[in-house]
């Protein structure tokens, strides 16, 4: 397996030495081989990591070939520490995201796969694993604020900004836990130890049982089905049995979809036009009236707004990685890269808005910095997408609205979109998905209301 080192030049140009060692059976001895390659200029970062897997992949055949295919072919290695391998791999060459899922799906072949040597693995234990997970259920442990931290702040002189520079928590964390919303149990116990307070006095823990649905199954299959087609190409296992060929489809529960109708979408938008709250209002809004993720709402800038032709840039995300913190990242797709409408009445709340944030960015000064975000926390830092959810949480509750989360308001505006009539492609592109099939199967529920609205339409044509 190719080892891949990542180094940036002094001109600025990313490097990456690319590693291949092996042994030869007809000498008894290993052989390495190494080369280096440099990230083209026109290239985005997922076009890039791309790029590099396929040269990776490409200069390891390559070395197969000179050693006329006798390399060794360890047959002690365990799925898991070959598992581990490909993780270490993928830290180089795909999005931390991606990264971060395959470390936490490690975490459940753990316990299921042990010490099972990788060419061991058969379908029957793929798919007694798959099983075992959807009859399975896990307990999750949260912490819910009973104690009143804002007064013991105040009772003690404590800024909160100095508080979370203390607590090493984000600010979404910490709104979350005094909305009243369930927090990790390893951030509630970073609040009391950094705070001097006792568990007790200020948190309760809630556990909850829960099943897992059925798309966390899929993630686990995918992510066993990548392990093992990269053991394919490296010829330490003839077949890739978790795939579809040989595992029946995933049942299990897919989790319910909550959107707003049309007259509380009207309702919502109806309310945050008189929202005291800039920030509030035009985060909502836009996600309102444009769909966002909230990664991408946080990574707005003012440079993506273009009200000459009326369209807004999706360029990047913002997205909070447990143990990694807060990072910008391109779109989550490379149809998320995109540009698209806006809508009149959007327009005049932006520029509303703008003209606020000006002000606020004359009146901080130095402590803003050079941020161009639309929104940010008042030392110029990036925003946490999860403070969006308390916004509308208490946005919602002012309105007597049903309690959906901010990803619902995207599902509102493309089902919105959908039931008025305008085409699967124009909704798709307009949404970020990576195919129309994509929009198609996950609202094909609420199609059905466009069909039977388009009916109707064609009854009082031929009426």
């Amino acid at each position: 397996m190719a080892c891949v080192r990542k180094k940036k030049l002094n001109n600025g140009t990313i490097s990456y030495r690319i590693q291949v060692k092996a042994k030869d059976l007809r000498t008894g001895q290993f052989v390495a081989k190494s080369m280096c390659w440099r990230k083209p200029n026109d290239l985005t970062e997922i076009q890039a990591k791309k790029e590099l897997l396929r040269v990776c992949l490409d200069f390891e055949d390559k070395f197969k070939k000179q050693l006329n295919g006798m390399l060794a072919v360890d047959n002690d290695i365990t799925f898991i520490d070959y598992a581990e391998r490909w993780l270490e791999k993928i830290k180089n060459t795909r999005s931390l995201n991606y990264y971060v899922k395959g470390r936490d799906c490690l975490k459940k072949f753990y316990k299921y796969f042990g010490n099972i040597k990788l060419n061991q693995i058969t379908p029957v234990m793929v798919q007694g694993f798959l099983d075992d997970m959807m009859m399975k259920r896990y307990e999750k442990k949260t912490a819910r604020l009973t104690g009143d931290l804002n007064q013991y702040l105040k009772s003690h002189c404590i800024k909160q900004v100095d508080a979370l520079k203390k607590i090493g928590i984000s600010k979404s964390i910490l709104a979350s836990a005094n909305a009243g919303y369930c927090i990790r149990i390893e951030n509630a116990e970073k609040i009391c130890n950094a705070l001097g307070l006792k568990y007790d006095d200020y948190f309760t823990t809630e556990i909850q049982s829960h099943a897992y649905a059925k798309e966390t199954i899929m993630k686990l299959k995918r992510t066993l089905a990548t392990i093992l087609a990269d053991a394919k190409r490296q010829r330490l296992v003839e077949h890739n049995f978790a795939s579809r060929d040989y595992i029946a489809p995933i049942q299990g529960y897919k989790k319910e979809v909550k959107i707003l109708n049309d007259k509380e979408a009207k309702v919502l938008a109806n309310y945050l036009h008189t929202e005291p709250n800039p920030r509030w209002k035009i985060a909502l809004l836009t996600v309102l009236f444009m769909g966002l993720r909230r990664g991408e709402l946080a990574g707005l800038e003012w440079k993506d707004i273009d009200y000459e032709n009326k369209t807004m840039t999706i360029a990047r995300s913002v997205q909070d990685i447990i143990g990694f913190g807060l990072i910008t990242k391109e779109p989550k797709t490379e149809n998320s890269k995109r540009t698209i409408s806006m809508p009149d009445k959007l327009i005049d709340y932006l520029k509303e808005y703008e003209v606020w944030w000006l002000n606020q960015k004359k009146y901080l000064g130095d402590r803003l910095g050079n941020t161009d975000r639309l929104f940010c926390t008042e030392d110029g830092t990036d925003i946490s997408p999860g403070l969006f959810r308390v916004w509308l949480q208490k946005t919602l509750a002012k309105v007597d609205l049903p309690k959906v989360t901010l990803h619902s308001l995207r599902h509102t505006n493309i089902t919105l979109q959908l039931v008025a009539g305008v085409d699967m492609k124009t909704v798709s592109a307009r949404a970020g998905h990576s195919k129309a099939s994509t929009t198609s199967d996950f609202y094909s529920h609420f199609i059905k209301n466009s069909d039977i609205h388009a009916s109707e339409i064609l009854n009082k044509i031929f009426e």
